[in-house]
């Protein structure tokens, strides 16, 4: 049996160098391309100008007591879908969007007092007071909820929202 020339040798060994690291590429660009998309934000934020809207609190029977919490749309805020108001004390409310920030889902009202929004996408909650994000979605994550800003005149019981 002919050994093989030295050179031929070392001609395969390149070879194999270069198919094992050309494949080794191959495999990892997608893993790649998935880590880098990864990275990007999914985040759905309140569109158009800064403009005020008053809500008379007494219309929503819910937010009658501290802890009180309810969902609506506003037109012309949030991109006209539904924002969470929720009273946090005798004369202080909180207003989020209900647009979860993982995919756009609707995030839905608790379904008891003191108990978390869930997203009925993917299982993401957030806290029913601040709109914080609680637990992370299924897949992916998420962000806190978007605020608006607000002010209460207790005396006329209407709440400013700004967005």
């Amino acid at each position: 049996m002919k050994t093989p020339l030295p050179d031929t040798i070392e001609h395969r060994r390149h070879f194999l160098r270069l198919a094992t690291s050309s494949i080794g590429v191959v495999l990892t660009a997608p893993m790649l391309a998935a880590l880098v998309s990864s990275c990007e934000t999914d985040e759905t934020q309140p569109t158009g100008p800064t403009k005020t809207y008053d809500v008379l609190v007494t219309d929503y029977p819910e937010l009658a007591v501290v802890g009180g919490i309810t969902a609506d749309i506003i037109s012309g805020l949030n991109g006209d879908r539904a924002v969470f108001i929720s009273r946090v004390a005798e004369t202080a409310f909180v207003v989020f969007s209900t647009v979860c920030t993982h995919q756009g889902c609707q995030v839905d009202l608790p379904e008891a007092p003191g108990a978390n929004c869930i997203c009925g996408c993917h299982a993401a909650e957030y806290s029913s007071t601040d709109g914080k994000i609680i637990l992370q979605p299924l897949s992916g994550s998420a962000t806190d909820l978007p605020k608006f800003a607000s002010s209460f005149n207790a005396t006329s019981n209407v709440l400013t929202i700004t967005g």
